[in-house]
């Protein structure tokens, strides 16, 4: 998260210098390297080769997470531009979900650190098996953008000036619609993010000795979320073109649903929460896909990177203080406040998309192609 906030505009400038195959290359590359330097880590002395490890892994999603709006412009048409996106995202969630189960599986809870010791190796092995193969197949196979531009926006991107970084947060700065888009996306899809970090001990607190249980649950709630949900949404974006009204209904059946999620963990019926924490995540995790084409729509012919890489930034700029806050809060108030605070979060973001204008130029510019 602290990578992102640090190397968003960086990346950003690059992504538009270059292209997208340079862009994939290296978030492939360093995401390697860093995996395969943590095969060096297994050893109880070694966490900082660790850190060096995750470091490059940070950086490298830096590039990754700015890819899918830049991916889906650059190769698909004004009315599958959404349903890409989202596939794209689908993508890295499948990872997400992936990880959560080898982690919590493959890594067991023991009193043996050699056990422990051959667990990590295992995962790490696992792990950078992956990444070289992802790596090679970028390398083969990726190409930069297709032979003709897919829309009329994108002819238009094409042949402006590349505008500077200074420029850019300038048009951010004086547009009200996206900069509370930013504070709606970012604090709905950052609680998120940070829920997705304390959940474990949030979990375990109501049902002890369920770690297993804990990442499948989590893996549950990407996939229905990240996978299924943002699919589905961006279907209904490239349909209907409702930004600001799919944007408050997300945000708030998110608050509704983690109502249920609290009652069914308060209730200590643990079959339950199989259902209402994907459910849950359904709406939650699709935060991300709609932010990122509204943030795209509102800030048009600003590029796709750039607006998300900002909208990204705030998600974990917000992730970084609720994990700080409401980790400090469950401790100090106790889970029943502490969870009433997150759904007023929750409530109040939703109010703030209803003062966002539905300015779609990107829109507006395919219309009048």
């Amino acid at each position: 998260m602290i990578s992102f906030i640090i190397f968003c505009l960086p990346v950003n400038y690059l992504i538009e210098k270059y292209n997208l195959r340079t862009t994939a290359l290296i978030t492939s590359s360093l995401t390697t390297l860093g995996n395969l330097i943590k095969l060096l880590s297994v050893s109880p002395d070694r966490f900082y080769v660790v850190l060096i490890g995750q470091a490059l892994c940070a950086i490298a999603q830096v590039f990754a997470m700015s890819i899918p709006s830049k991916l889906a412009s650059t190769w698909f048409g004004a009315e599958e531009v959404s349903t890409a996106c989202a596939i794209a995202i689908f993508g890295t969630q499948i990872g997400v979900a992936m990880g959560s189960i080898m982690s919590s599986h493959l890594v067991r809870n023991s009193k043996n650190i050699d056990e422990i010791g051959d667990d990590f190796m295992t995962l790490q092995i696992i792990n950078g098996s992956i990444t070289v193969a992802s790596f090679i197949t970028v390398l083969l196979f990726f190409r930069a953008r297709p032979p003709q531009p897919p829309s009329q926006s994108q002819v238009t991107i094409i042949d402006a000036e590349k505008p500077s970084t200074m420029s850019i947060i300038k048009q951010m700065i004086r547009n009200r619609d996206y900069v509370l888009l930013l504070i709606a996306i970012g604090s709905s899809n950052g609680l998120y993010s940070s829920f997705g970090i304390l959940f474990n001990g949030l979990y375990l607190n109501y049902f002890p000795d369920s770690e297993a249980e804990a990442g499948i649950i989590s893996a549950l709630a990407i996939i229905a979320g990240g996978c299924v949900g943002s699919v589905i949404f961006g279907y209904v974006l490239d349909k209907w073109h409702h930004f600001k009204y799919t944007s408050f209904f997300v945000i708030f059946l998110s608050a509704v649903t983690y109502i249920f999620v609290v009652v069914s963990m308060e209730e200590k019926v643990q079959l339950v929460t199989y259902f209402t924490i994907p459910l849950f995540g359904f709406f939650i995790a699709s935060t991300l896909l709609v932010g990122f084409e509204f943030a795209t729509e509102l800030m048009y012919p600003v590029p796709e990177a750039a607006c998300c890489a900002i909208l990204n930034a705030f998600i974990y700029i917000f992730s970084v203080a609720y994990t700080l806050i409401f980790g400090a809060l469950f401790d100090s108030i106790g889970y029943i406040p502490t969870n009433i605070i997150i759904i007023v979060i929750l409530m109040l973001s939703s109010c703030i998309v209803y003062f966002i204008r539905p300015n779609l130029r990107r829109r507006e510019a395919n219309m009048n192609k």
